[in-house]
């Protein structure tokens, strides 16, 4: 590509980027990065962490946003639901949790590293195996209130 063409790119690519108060001449930053990867726009972005925050009662950042939205996500694959719903009962080895949801061992690993990244899963090891379990109990409350909510009438 000549270089007025590569100029011209770089200008068309920045300028479809959205722009965060704060990020003066068109320099990328934290909040810009996170809306475009959320599909957001600046007011878009701010508005969400603004009803978040005052709906949460806590302070919310868009990286917090977007890490909500990844957890939600990662909870919306049935899969991946009935892993967290049998680490729900009892810790669990990778073979006990594919032989359950009848999935191979190499994608309920996939899974499983999935939800550990985002903390709803931690491992810990005993002897040769690695048992999964909830992270913490927040998961857990929010899988029951989800169920809860979808069985009232």
């Amino acid at each position: 590509m000549s270089q007025s063409k590569t100029k011209s790119r770089k200008v068309e690519i920045a300028s479809a980027r959205p722009v965060i108060a704060g990020a003066e001449n068109g320099n990328d930053c934290q909040e810009c990065d996170t809306a475009a990867r959320l599909g957001l726009s600046t007011e878009q972005g701010e508005a969400v962490t603004r009803d978040a925050s005052r709906a949460t009662g806590h302070n919310l950042s868009l990286p917090d946003i977007e890490a909500a939205a990844k957890i939600f996500a990662l909870l919306g694959d049935a899969g991946r639901l009935q892993l967290v719903l049998r680490c729900m009962e009892k810790p669990q080895t990778v073979g006990e949790l594919a032989e359950a949801s009848d999935m191979s061992q190499s994608l309920t690993s996939h899974h499983l590293r999935q939800l550990r990244d985002q903390r709803i899963l931690a491992s810990e090891r005993n002897g040769r195996h690695i048992f999964y379990q909830i992270d913490d109990e927040h998961i857990s409350r929010v899988v029951r209130d989800v169920f809860a909510h979808v069985t009232h009438d």
